[in-house]
């Protein structure tokens, strides 16, 4: 009997398989014609008519659907998934996440590459703004850092900014990293972090509730972030304006009863705006790496390097460490508010960045070393 269940099990997966590669659709017609037909196998089998009948589908889409069935070679497609590294598991199976099966509008299947966190596994979303600053970019880093070194899993969306910061950072670490991308599992977007998505195939994985080939379409986004915070135990926001993708991940987080974080920021930086919005609502605020990892109760497995002890600042150099700001500031910029020659500033802060006070993120650009 436990045989017969296992073989209906696989052939009904093929039935999933099927249905969640058709690029026409997206999860409201799947849930539609589920609820209308009762399984993919019925959708499957479903005369023409039937699909039209049925209202979930618009002409095109029962046409393309038929037009899929009539060439459909579930061993092809299998092997064209495994050629690609990728790997198909719809909700009904057992090693299905259970952290996406307890969210609203839980995939009825996903595609991935890699192996994914398991279930008891600590995992950790991370998000923020594309075009993040410079403190932003250190704070994401170092957070990640931590939270891989203590065993967590780093989740985020692969994007350019907080996103690939953060899980760049897990990755160097000797951590994990689980990206959710708003296209096929088999499409790197954006190409600029190739790099990240090699690594990710290598000690991470990728997950994506979109078929191979489909490609990266704004209204992918949204969708996508309710599996960020669903595959997360909770979120941070490292930086975020107030209308943007973060807060969309922050709000589904809350939604699905998840902690959120969020890093605090200057009143009037508009890269902190979303961030301190959160604070105001109740989000927990991020003071520090160890004040985090203490709050969510995680030890690290290994003792984290001690940075080297900071050598004293002589007076000149206090005063020139206080025009340091946390966002780059021009070398032009300090001489104007330090009122010293060009040439003892520019040898005071090569001083300041041998003493490990300041960083020069771009030429001629200082920042304060967090």
């Amino acid at each position: 009997m436990t045989e017969v269940r296992r073989l209906e099990g696989n052939v009904m997966e093929d039935y999933w398989l099927w249905l969640c590669c058709q690029k026409e659709l997206y999860r409201p017609h799947i849930a539609k014609l589920i609820q209308y037909f009762g399984s993919p196998r019925e959708v499957f089998q479903a005369s023409g008519k039937a699909l039209q009948d049925s209202g979930c589908l618009t002409g095109k889409q029962v046409t393309g659907l038929l037009k899929s069935r009539a060439g459909w070679d579930k061993e092809e497609t299998r092997h064209q998934l495994e050629r690609k590294g990728i790997s198909f598991i719809s909700a009904g199976q057992e090693e299905f996440p259970k952290r996406l099966k307890g969210i609203p509008d839980c995939p009825f299947g996903i595609f991935f590459k890699g192996k994914l966190p398991e279930d008891d596994r600590k995992t950790v979303g991370i998000v923020g703004a594309r075009r993040c600053s410079y403190y932003g970019k250190q704070m994401a880093e170092r957070l990640a850092a931590a939270l891989a070194e203590c065993g967590a899993v780093v989740v985020s969306g692969m994007a350019l900014g907080i996103d690939g910061y953060a899980q760049t950072a897990a990755l160097e670490a000797g951590g994990e990293s689980l990206a959710v991308l708003g296209c096929g599992a088999d499409v790197c977007y954006p190409r600029r972090n190739l790099p990240l998505y090699r690594r990710l195939e290598e000690g991470g994985s990728i997950l994506s509730e979109y078929p191979p080939g489909r490609e990266p379409l704004a209204l992918h986004f949204p969708m996508r972030n309710r599996i960020i915070s669903g595959m997360s135990d909770c979120v941070l926001v490292i930086e975020a304006k107030e209308s943007s993708g973060s807060l969309i991940t922050a709000d589904l987080a809350l939604e699905q009863g998840k902690d959120i974080y969020a890093l605090p920021g200057r009143v009037g930086d508009t890269l902190s705006a979303g961030c301190n919005r959160l604070i105001c609502q109740g989000a927990g605020i991020i003071i520090s790496e160890s004040e985090l990892l203490s709050v969510l109760n995680f030890h690290k497995k290994e003792k984290r390097k001690n940075k080297k002890p900071r050598k004293p600042l002589e007076t000149k150099e206090e005063l020139l460490y206080s025009c340091v700001d946390l966002h780059p500031k021009s070398l032009q910029e300090i001489v104007s508010d330090i009122k010293l020659p060009v040439q003892e500033v520019m040898a005071g802060l090569t001083v300041l960045e041998m003493k490990g006070y300041v960083e020069e993120p771009r030429k001629n650009h200082y920042v304060r070393q967090v």
